[in-house]
């Protein structure tokens, strides 16, 4: 059985930066000097946060953000191993997966991780058996990566949501609910932590066809997201 609701470690995560929703940005002018670890002369950091990944020519490989320093400028994890005139800057990968018209165990606001789905139980490491069956029904193991649209504020709530509909063609499978998770090891922490569970109201089922989940507007009443 499911239970729609944001997970409780996912609301301290956010407290702790553990999560970053924001849009990627690629190829943004910027300067940077080979062995330092500054980017400067940026159009704007409003919409950077610590910990989001960057890249691009002679920017380290899995330099992340370390501190956002003025409006025009950050440092890096990593030094510079060149010139860098452009950086490419990214928010966490978000995935969405199915599980099963059948589930052994309960997924609720309780779930604390998700892992590599495969094997063990929902409250440890992993969703296992319970996620839909990849094998001949048009799903993929380990569901359907989102396309982050980044955080608004409307009013006093925040939000945030997902810009592409989640779609496996050529699909027989039932489904009861949805589970959407953050694929990224960030700020030393776990891949594959829980964000929130989407309780379907009932199993939902396709034959030889195309099961689609619509994503929310991003608004105060709507987005999948919402923090008052």
């Amino acid at each position: 059985m499911a239970t729609t609701g944001m997970c409780d470690s996912a609301k301290v995560e956010f407290l702790a930066g553990a999560h970053s929703f924001e849009a990627s940005q690629s190829a943004v002018s910027c300067s940077g000097t080979s062995t330092q670890f500054t980017l400067t002369s940026l159009a704007s950091t409003a919409a950077l946060v610590v910990g989001m990944a960057v890249s691009g020519t002679n920017v380290a490989s899995g330099a992340v953000i370390a501190s956002i320093d003025s409006s025009t400028q950050v440092t890096l994890s990593k030094a510079h191993t060149g010139t860098v005139t452009a950086a490419s800057f990214g928010g966490d990968p978000f995935s969405i997966l199915l599980i099963n018209g059948s589930p052994a165990h309960t997924f609720d606001h309780t779930q604390t991780n998700v892992g590599t789905p495969g094997s063990g139980t929902p409250g440890t490491a992993n969703v296992g058996t319970d996620e839909v069956s990849a094998s001949g029904t048009g799903y993929t193991s380990g569901g359907f990566a989102l396309t982050n649209i980044a955080p608004a504020l409307s009013s006093t709530t925040a939000t945030t949501s997902f810009s592409v509909n989640p779609s496996w063609t050529s699909a027989t499978f039932t489904a009861s609910a949805a589970l959407i998770y953050n694929t990224a090891k960030r700020l030393g922490g776990i891949a594959g932590r829980s964000i929130s569970v989407h309780d379907f109201g009932g199993n939902q089922s396709v034959t030889a066809g195309t099961f689609t989940l619509l994503m929310p507007t991003n608004n105060s009443s709507s987005a999948i997201l919402r923090i008052a």
